[in-house]
Order: structure tokens, then C-alpha cells, then sequence
């Protein structure tokens, strides 16, 4: 009797998606027990139809299909389908696929509606005959237990990608789904009070990810390294039913855990990669895959982040029921996975009965807001506990034979590795979406060589600290398994101790809850929430969002986006080995030549009733991002081999590649460190920025509000800033920071027109608008770290064959370690603020600096031991009115006033290059106040001093790798390349100068250690750049000419007064820092004696252009001149007044 209930229930699914089965025979093998099915082909046009993928599949077959029915233990023991061998490619859909299909496809789809509209009428009738010895509640009970149990057996199951030339193939060996007792052991269960839960498992055993590239021809020459090789992995299903006869779960929890996740990725991969991840960014902006055009509350599809599912699919569950009207109405991905919650359980046949029993009495209503059941909570998590992704650098060996394959041979050059990952995914329909992602450890360390520089192969002995060039957060022994809590891998999570989960569905609760204090507490090294709302602003409920009409611009709920980002105390060590795999890196992914993917056109412009609801409300994607203990050390570069990186990223072609097979790392190696406390970042955009720009831009007077909301902004705070010089010693660990700027904060205020195209004729709206605030800023160093520092940039500034390693004096080591007997010169800034505004017609900045003062600090010997003397050397702004006059040393002067103005006060606008703009010229306010300037003797014993050179025994610290003999020409060529300087470039007319062949060519460091200077390659176009940038100069000249000769200038300095003695004069302790004139008469009234002084009084000149009325130096942006139009060439200059020019000399006899 049990063959006529559950026989109709199998025929169903099997015959719903594979061809030409005959229903009686299945019928018949499925009465004995066990049906075995071979070579079958899947039904591609339904399984389009059910996935609803951007996708359309090419072929699908299914080699064996076995069905195991134990009818004589139903209820005891499940049913095992088993599928052996199934593949299926699939490739991207055409758009013209998604407004008319095929004509095959179409007639495949029409017969196939057909047919299911008349089956399923008669699936009914034969899934309900009428048997007195079966009651049925006892039918119903049973039938949900055998769907409850079937185990799902997938052996060898290959799905493939192809794109342009790309195959992205992925084959899982076995799968296994199966249902478990409450310890996630295998049992055969039921849904009983008052747990009411399923549990299920799901095993992936040898799952392997393939990357090629093929031919025209669409055949694979060489098989690339598996993306992923034989990976395992187990997935956890738990669903909670609010009763024993609910259809759909109330919760749904599915988790998959991976312990060791190792992924691979060569050159040639990586450009195919890069293109896999913007097909599916595009996927998810909504931006392709088939959405039909005026699909959508703004006609975009599906967008952002589940931000375009408010387009008449709100109840997913009233969707998947009807299953006739999903031809009509295209969902976006989000809705296409959401229409899968019912059948994770398997109560799809379930759902069309019922479905089916209401239209047969006529009970089912017209509009789908009357029949809406409860969305369950979905939770999706994955979890990985060590994961590693290494690059790999491929080059193709030829066989001795003509015919034989091509076989490629990878080297592994770069490894970033990765702790206790977790993912995971909260949704309760389509109003609410939570996604969070966090990292316990991460770091990235290189490996063997790169570009023929064996700088970390097995036999260089190198410890793993000098490999490490990026590590952030913590490690799993010291953080413990925090990433799983309240997973079901979690033994203390809600579901393993039997009791209901709670979840925080409300936005406010979210935020409180999920703070970033709270994320980097369970993770430590990043942290990302992206959390997604939609709430309908008319408060009519949620079902009104499956009637809202499709062709609306404007949408009629409240959708927001935010994404929070949280770094942890980060690390990142850019050394010569770092930067120049990070740089190979860039310059393979650039190698390609892929289309970019298509962005969909807007609709038309909106109506009077849109706009009003723009108004009153305009949805915004808003990102956050914090760093926090972020440390960023440059070193000397050890070798430069930019020259062959930086012209392929640039665009243009690069000088052949120098094989450089010996590497000895140097030790100490000075670096550069900068160090942050803290930086937070603030970006928002549109979140339809297409539709919201066009309506705007359409409008002749748009309100401020909506114009706000037509560009991105960006807001940068940074913390406690500082940089300074280090040493990394033989262990590999850097000394002490010796500060070069102290910690200082800034903040940046930025923003950018969208789709800037569209304002091209509305000249009165900026493009883009920057403010930038420093409070204070200062610069410190000695002689010797200026030139340390200086060595340090030209090490990357002049690119190298084989390697540049500075010859290391003393004096350096001194300058970096102690602060010497130097003296120390010390710059400050204080109160910069810079405004810049950009529109169709003009470019536009402002600014003032506040204060300027520049002093020297050197240590002085006197009887009480040793103390620090302060010279100041300039000082702006200074009252220098009366400092022409040599009675000011006999007056008594205040201090100067904390709210004496701005040094310096400027505004200056350009016009666009354009036809319009010639009559137009730029205009320059300038606003200066005194300055005093010291220019004392201890400046030039700063400036001029010279380190001393290194003695040859210091030179002979570093072993030579290869003692063997030399040959005799090339030992004098390296002799004469150690006299000569590095950084110069040499012009040579021999040959062997030009590094221009990858294989022939050799370095003059293959017998010698790194630490002598080699020869710099000469710039093969220097001779026939000449000329160009001759003429690069003249049209420059003519330019600025025209330029000259439109400008209205106002210009206005205050007078400077310069000080020259002839000995120091060191600012006494009760003089202001800084105070020059104030230093200056204090040593005349109280000192014992002064030394000789020249003082000059520069004039007060003020500058007006003809025609041009006097204007506040600052102004707002933009700002329009008052000026007369002037014929061409008659704009000078008609005002220069000039004053108090001055110079007298103070002389002390003894």
C-alpha cells in the first residue's frame, strides 16, 4: 500500500528534471526496491528555470542514477539516492538570451510548462487515492519521515565555467548528505516535540578547483596547478520548526567547517582569477546577468548587497509556489537563493499540493499580500582554521621532440597565510541582512627567489622573521578558538546544549551588540559587518513590496548600508624582496586583455510624485573603516629591479630582465618606520547613483539636500602619526624608532561628483571639493639622518641591475642610533588649512598656514654638566614693522599674540582649458606677514656637514659567497665600478653596458658580495628625449607666458627682517621659543657680550593688478573678480608700492 503513496512522490523529482524516462518502467524497477538509471541528460531548461542563475547551462548529464527504496523498513531506514558521474558546464548568459530566448530553448520551455501543468493536477490525484487501511495522518507521518531521512549520494560530480578563454572546473570526488541524532552522529530522526529539529550533514570529501586558459579553438594546451587540490570539508544543517506540522523551518542554520584550506595560484592564473572576482562583483552590483531593463523599483535589477529586492518578490515563499509565474518574473541572486529555503527541507511537493488544492476550490486570492507566511531566520557560516594561499611564478619547458606537450614548470614566490577564519551570514527575508567576516592571524612572508634573485632559497640559511613582511592580529594558541563561538562546531553554542537560539534582528541592537570593541576582541586582526535594512516607509507592512509597480524610479521603502571595517594592530615590513613580489604581482594581474563588464543604462527621468520621495528620503551605502597599531617599515633597498616592474605597470614597454643569482642579505639595514595609533575612514555613497543622478541633473533649481546626495564623501582621520629611522640588526628585529616626525593628527574632507559627465553643462555645480586640516606638524633631524634618509630614497629611485647596497660610515650608524654631537634642526607648522573646488569651468583652492618657526638644537658645555641650546632660525609671522629701526632694541615688546593672523593667506582660481576661458585668466591672492629670519652659523655647520668614509675593514664585514677564481677582465671591471658612485647614472657607447638580453647578460656582482655599488643601467633614450623635452620646455614657456599675461595678481608681504651674525646666538630659557627679535635683544641688554649682527630689512611691497579692486586674500570658493575685461596683453601691473628697506649693523666691542 506504501508503493502508491511514495512511489509518485520519487517519479516526481526524477522525472521533473532528467529526459525521456518512460513513468512505467521507473515505476516498475522502484516496486522492486532498486532502480539503476545510465546516461541520462538533465532537463537544462528547467534547471534554468528552478536555479534562476546569470547562467545558462551547455550540458548536463548524469552517467548513473541508482534509487534504493527499503520498503519493508520505511520507517526505519532511509532512501539512498545515489548519483554517479554528473557534469555540467554552464557559461555566462547572454543578454540576448534574457529578453528573447532561443528558439529551441523556447519551444523546450513551452513544452515543458505544458507538461508540468498538466502533470501536476495528476500528481495529486495519484499521490491521494483512497485506502481505508492507511489512515492519513499515519501517511502523512511516514511520508515525512522518509524525506526527512533520504540520504543523497553524489560520487565524481564536475561543474565547469567557461568564459572568453577561461575554464573554471570544479570536482568533488564524493558528497554525502545524510541526517544526524542530536551529537551529529548518523541516525535515522523525526521532527518531535519538544525540540522540534532536524539536524543533517553534509560531507565533502577531495573537492579539487581548477583554473585554465584555452585556446581559440577551445582546447587547454597546458593545464595550469589546481586553484585547490582534494580539499575536505563538512557541512551542518539545523532546522527548527515552531510545530510538529510546519511546512518551513522557523530557523535555519547552515555551517561548513574546513580545517585546512590550501589554495594556489600561479601568473597566468591570476589575471583569470581577477576576472572570476569582477564577474561576480558584477553579479552582485546587478550590473549584468540577465535582469531584464525596467526590472526593479529603479529599473537597475537587482543591486548592491540585497539592495534591489523590493521589486515584487518580498514573499519568497508565495514566489516559489508559483512556480508558473517565475518565467514572468526575473529575481535577482539574493531572491534566487532565498527561494531555496523550502527546499532545503524538501517540502516543495508539499507546497505546490497545497497550492494546487486552493485553486481547484478557488481559495487561493488574486494578491499574494493575502498569503504570506513568516520568513524564517536564515544563518549561513563557514569557518576555516587554517587557510594559506600561495603564488607561483610559471615558466613553459619544450621536450627534445617537436611533438612532445609543453610542460610547465611553477616556483612558489610569495605565501600569505591566514587564522581562524569565519563568515557568516544572517537574513530573515529580504528587509534584513547581516554579514560578518573576521580573522584571528594573517600574514604574508616571501619564498625562494623572484626575478632571478635568490634571496630566500632553502640553502641562504634565512631565519623566518626576515621572510614576514606582513602580519596582523593574533595567533590560534593565544587566542583560542574564539572565531567558532556559537557555531554549531561550538559545543557550547545554544543548538549543541538544546536550547533555541536568539538572534538580534533589529538594526539598533545590532549596532549596540556588534560594536568593533567587541569584534576585535573575538577575532584581533580584521573584523567586517555589513549590515542591510530596508523598512517601508509608508508603514503598510512588508507584504506591500510584491505590488510595487516595476517601472518606478524612486523607491517606496527605506533602505540603508552600512559596512564596518576594523584592522588590527598591523605590521608591514617593505623591504626589496616584499616590494618587488608585490610589484610582480600587480604586473601579472595587469596581463591581460579582457573586456570590461558592461554597466546597464538608467531609466528615463522621474516624475513630480519620485522626486518628492527623494526628498524625504535617499538611500546611501556608508563604509567605515578603522586601523588601528598600524606600522609600516621601508627599508634600503638590498636590490632594484624596478626598471623592468614599473614601465609594463605604467603602460609602456620594459628594459629585458638581468639574472642576479647571488643574494647576501646585509646587516644592519637602515629603514624607515611609520607609525599610526589610529585612522578612520568614512565613505558614502548613492546607493543608485545612475537613477539618483539623472533625475537630479534634470532638474533646474535641485534642492541642496538632493545635490548632497549625489556624490561620494570621504572623511580621513589619522592619529598619532609619526615616522622616524631604525635598524634592523643581524636577529632581524628593528631598534629603538629614532623620531624624524613626532606624532602629530589630521583630518581630510573629500568629495566627488557621480557620474561627472552628466554636470558637464552645469558650471555652477563643483566636481570635486577637498579641506584639509593639519594642527600641528613638525620635521627633526641631524645632518647624518637627512643623507641616511636621502640614501634610503635613492635606493629605490635609481634602479639597479643586480643590487645596491650603501657602504654603511659610522657617522650614519651614529645618527641613526644616538643623536650625536650634531646639532639638530627642528621645522614646525602650525594650522595649515587648505581648500580646494573643482568645477566644469574653474579650478579653485584657498588656504592659510598659521605659524612657521624653524630652530637648531644643540647640546652646549658648561660647568654644570651639559646642556641643550635652542637657535632660532626663522620665525612667521613676526611683528618686523618698526625692525628697520634700531630703537626697537630699546623698547619693550609683547609677545607675540596667539591670535595674531594667519602667516600666510592665499586664494587662487584657474579657469578650464576650453574656448570659453581665453578672455578669462587666473587669479592669485596672497597674503603675507613678517618673517624673521636667523641665518646663524650653526645652519651652516648643519648644512655643510660631510660623513666620513668607512675604513675597508668595514667594507670586508660581509663574506664572499663565491671565493672562486675571477677572470682577469672582468676583476678589473668590478674594481673600477667600487671607485665609482652608485647613484650616477655613467653613459657608456659599449654594449656590455645595456642589460637588454634576459639570458646572455651577467651581473659584475656574480663574484662579489652585494655591498659593492654596481654600475647603473644607462637610459638607452637619453639622446632622443633631448629633443622632446626641449620642446616640452618651449611649449611649457609659452604657456606660462599666457598664462602671465591674463593673471590678476594681488599680492601683498609684509616686510622680512634676516639677522646674520657671526657667532650663535642660542634663544635664552626666558625668551619664547622661537622669538627671534625677542633672542636678538635680550642678548643685547643682558648678555656679556654679543656677537656681530647684520640685520636686513627687506621691504613691505604690495602688488595690484590693473583694473583690479583690493579683496580679502581668503575667500570663499569659487569667487568671482570684479575686473574690467582688458585687451589682451594690456594686463600689468599698475601698483607696486614699496617700504621700509633698511639694512643696519650692530657691533659689540669687548
Amino acid at each position: 500500500m506504501l508503493e502508491s503513496y511514495v512511489t509518485p512522490l520519487l517519479m516526481s523529482y526524477v522525472n521533473k528534471y532528467i529526459k525521456n524516462l518512460k513513468p512505467s518502467d521507473l515505476q516498475l524497477s522502484l516496486w522492486g526496491g532498486d532502480v539503476v538509471l545510465s546516461k541520462l541528460d538533465l532537463k537544462l531548461d528547467v534547471l534554468e528555470q528552478e536555479l534562476k542563475l546569470p547562467f545558462t547551462f551547455m550540458s548536463g548529464h548524469i552517467h548513473e542514477l541508482r534509487i534504493h527504496v527499503p520498503w519493508t523498513k520505511l520507517g526505519s531506514e532511509p532512501v539512498v539516492i545515489t548519483i554517479n558521474t554528473m557534469e555540467c558546464i554552464l557559461k555566462l548568459r547572454d543578454g540576448a538570451q534574457d529578453d528573447h530566448d532561443s528558439g529551441s530553448s523556447s519551444t523546450s520551455r513551452s513544452v515543458s510548462d505544458s507538461s508540468k501543468a498538466v502533470a501536476k493536477p495528476r500528481r495529486i490525484q495519484q499521490a491521494a487515492p483512497s485506502d481505508p487501511d492507511l489512515p492519513p495522518g499515519y501517511v502523512q507521518s511516514l511520508i515525512r519521515r522518509v524525506v526527512n531521512n533520504v540520504n543523497i549520494v553524489v560520487n565524481n560530480l564536475i561543474l565547469k565555467y567557461v568564459e572568453d578563454d577561461i575554464v573554471l572546473s570544479v570536482n568533488i570526488t564524493s558528497a554525502e548528505c545524510y541526517t544526524v541524532d542530536d551529537m551529529w552522529e548518523r541516525a535515522f530522526m523525526d521532527i518531535t516535540a519538544p525540540e522540534l529539529v532536524l539536524r543533517k550533514v553534509i560531507n565533502f570529501a577531495d573537492c579539487t578547483v581548477c583554473l585554465d586558459k584555452r585556446n581559440a579553438s577551445g582546447k587547454i594546451e597546458f593545464y595550469q596547478d589546481p586553484l585547490l587540490y582534494k580539499c575536505s570539508f563538512r557541512t551542518r544543517l539545523h532546522f527548527t520548526y515552531d510545530n510538529i506540522n510546519s511546512k518551513i523551518p522557523s530557523v535555519i542554520k547552515i555551517q561548513t567547517m574546513v580545517e585546512s584550506l590550501k589554495l594556489s595560484i600561479t601568473d597566468q592564473q591570476l589575471p583569470m582569477f581577477i576576472r572570476i572576482l569582477e564577474l561576480i562583483i558584477a553579479l552582485y552590483y546587478g550590473e549584468i546577468g540577465g535582469h531584464k531593463e525596467g526590472e526593479g523599483e529603479e529599473g537597475i535589477g537587482v543591486d548592491v548587497d540585497m539592495e534591489r529586492q523590493g521589486s515584487s518578490q518580498y514573499s519568497s515563499q508565495d514566489l516559489y509556489m508559483q512556480s508558473g509565474s517565475l518565467e514572468d518574473t526575473d529575481q535577482g541572486w539574493v531572491s534566487w537563493a532565498w527561494s531555496f529555503v523550502p527546499t532545503i527541507v524538501g517540502t516543495e511537493e508539499e507546497e505546490e499540493e497545497g497550492l494546487y488544492q486552493q485553486r481547484e476550490t478557488g481559495g487561493i486570492p488574486n494578491s499574494p499580500q493575502h498569503h504570506t507566511p513568516k520568513d524564517p531566520i536564515v544563518s549561513i557560516g563557514f569557518y576555516c582554521t587554517k587557510a594559506s594561499v600561495t603564488f607561483k611564478l610559471t615558466e613553459t619547458q619544450s621536450e627534445s621532440s617537436y611533438y612532445s606537450p609543453q610542460k610547465v614548470k611553477s616556483r612558489e614566490f610569495l605565501c600569505l597565510e591566514q587564522e581562524g577564519i569565519t563568515v557568516e551570514v544572517l537574513m530573515m527575508g529580504e528587509p534584513f541582512f547581516d554579514c560578518q567576516i573576521g580573522f584571528v592571524g594573517c600574514r604574508a612572508l616571501c619564498l625562494k627567489g623572484i626575478m632571478g634573485v635568490r634571496d630566500f632559497e632553502e640553502n641562504m640559511n634565512r631565519c623566518e622573521e626576515d621572510a614576514v613582511f606582513f602580519s596582523c592580529g593574533d595567533s590560534l594558541s593565544s587566542k583560542g578558538m574564539t572565531y567558532l563561538t556559537n557555531s554549531l562546531f561550538d559545543y557550547r553554542s545554544p543548538e549543541n546544549n538544546g536550547v533555541r537560539a536568539e538572534f538580534i534582528l533589529d538594526a539598533a541592537n545590532h549596532k549596540e551588540t556588534y560594536t568593533e570593541i567587541a569584534g576585535m576582541q573575538r577575532f584581533g586582526a580584521f573584523y567586517m559587518d555589513y549590515l542591510y535594512t530596508m523598512e517601508n516607509s509608508s508603514s503598510k507592512g512588508s507584504q506591500d513590496f510584491s505590488v510595487v509597480s516595476m517601472e518606478e524610479v524612486v523607491p517606496v521603502v527605506q533602505e540603508t548600508s552600512i559596512k564596518r571595517l576594523v584592522v588590527g594592530p598591523l605590521d608591514i615590513r617593505l623591504h626589496s624582496s616584499a616590494i618587488h613580489r608585490i610589484l610582480k604581482m600587480v604586473t601579472c594581474a595587469m596581463d591581460h586583455e579582457y573586456e570590461p563588464y558592461l554597466i546597464e543604462e538608467s531609466n528615463g527621468p522621474a516624475t513630480a510624485e519620485e522626486i518628492s520621495r527623494l526628498e524625504e528620503f535617499i538611500p546611501t551605502r556608508l563604509t567605515c573603516l578603522t586601523l588601528l597599531q598600524v606600522s609600516v617599515t621601508v627599508s634600503m633597498a638590498e636590490f632594484n629591479l624596478l626598471h623592468t616592474l614599473m614601465p609594463v605597470i605604467m603602460g609602456r614597454k620594459s628594459f629585458g630582465l638581468t639574472t642576479t643569482n647571488l643574494f647576501q642579505p646585509v646587516h644592519p639595514l637602515p629603514s624607515v618606520q611609520f607609525q599610526v595609533e589610529r585612522v578612520n575612514v568614512e565613505h558614502s555613497v548613492p546607493m543608485y547613483a545612475p537613477e539618483l543622478v539623472t533625475t537630479v541633473s534634470s532638474l533646474n533649481q535641485p534642492s541642496d539636500n538632493l545635490l548632497h546626495h549625489c556624490y561620494a564623501h570621504l572623511y580621513l582621520k589619522v592619529f598619532g602619526f609619526q615616522a622616524g629611522l631604525t635598524c634592523r640588526d643581524n636577529s632581524g628585529s628593528f631598534l629603538p624608532l629614532i623620531p624624524i616626525i613626532p606624532s602629530f593628527s589630521t583630518a581630510l574632507y573629500g568629495k566627488l561628483i557621480q557620474m561627472s559627465s552628466v554636470w558637464s553643462k552645469r558650471s555652477s555645480v563643483p566636481t570635486t571639493e577637498c579641506i584639509f586640516e593639519l594642527p600641528h606638524f613638525t620635521v627633526q633631524a641631524t645632518r647624518a639622518q637627512t643623507l641616511l634618509l636621502q640614501a634610503i630614497c635613492q635606493s629605490w629611485t635609481h634602479s639597479m641591475v643586480s643590487g645596491f647596497i650603501f657602504t654603511f660610515f659610522p657617522p650614519f650608524l651614529l645618527g641613526v642610533k644616538y643623536p650625536g654631537p650634531s646639532p639638530t634642526l627642528e621645522g614646525s607648522v602650525q594650522n595649515l588649512e587648505l581648500k580646494f573646488c573643482s568645477r566644469a569651468t574653474v579650478k579653485c583652492a584657498s588656504g592659510t598656514v598659521g605659524a612657521i618657526k624653524v630652530c637648531a638644537r644643540t647640546p652646549g658645555v658648561c660647568s654644570c654638566g651639559t646642556k641643550e641650546k635652542l637657535v632660532p632660525l626663522i620665525q612667521g609671522p613676526s611683528d618686523t614693522r618698526e625692525l628697520h629701526m634700531s630703537r626697537w632694541l630699546n623698547e619693550i615688546r609683547k609677545p607675540e599674540s596667539l591670535l595674531a593672523p594667519d602667516l600666510l593667506a592665499f586664494s587662487v582660481q584657474i579657469p578650464q582649458q576650453g574656448d570659453d576661458c581665453r578672455n578669462s585668466g587666473a587669479v592669485l591672492l596672497v597674503s603675507v606677514q613678517g618673517i624673521a629670519v636667523n641665518v646663524d652659523p650653526i645652519f651652516c655647520t648643519w648644512l655643510l656637514y660631510q660623513p666620513h668614509k668607512g675604513s675597508s675593514r668595514q667594507q670586508q664585514q660581509v663574506p664572499d659567497p663565491n671565493p672562486g677564481p675571477v677572470p682577469q677582465a672582468k676583476r678589473r671591471e668590478d674594481e673600477a665600478s667600487v671607485g665609482s658612485t652608485p647613484l650616477a647614472k655613467q653613459p657608456s657607447n659599449q654594449a656590455s653596458d645595456y642589460a637588454s638580453s634576459p639570458v646572455k647578460t651577467k651581473t659584475v656582482t656574480e663574484s662579489h658580495p652585494l655591498s659593492i655599488p654596481v654600475r647603473v643601467i644607462p637610459d638607452t633614450t637619453a639622446v632622443e628625449s633631448w629633443t622632446t623635452s626641449e620642446e616640452r620646455m618651449k611649449e611649457l614657456i609659452t604657456h606660462a607666458w599666457d598664462a602671465v599675461k591674463r593673471l590678476t595678481l594681488q599680492l601683498e608681504l609684509q616686510s622680512c627682517c634676516v639677522f646674520l651674525p657671526n657667532d650663535s646666538l642660542p634663544s635664552p630659557s626666558t625668551i619664547i621659543c622661537g622669538d627671534i627679535p625677542g633672542t636678538v635683544r635680550s642678548w643685547y641688554h643682558n648678555q656679556a657680550s654679543m656677537p656681530g649682527t647684520l640685520v636686513i630689512c627687506l621691504p613691505h611691497i604690495n602688488v595690484l593688478s590693473a583694473g583690479h579692486k583690493y579683496m580679502e586674500p581668503l575667500q570663499e570658493l569659487p569667487f568671482v573678480v570684479s575686473k574690467p575685461i582688458l585687451e589682451e596683453g594690456s594686463n600689468r601691473l599698475s601698483n607696486v608700492n614699496s617700504s621700509s628697506l633698511q639694512p643696519f649693523q650692530h657691533q659689540t666691542n669687548l
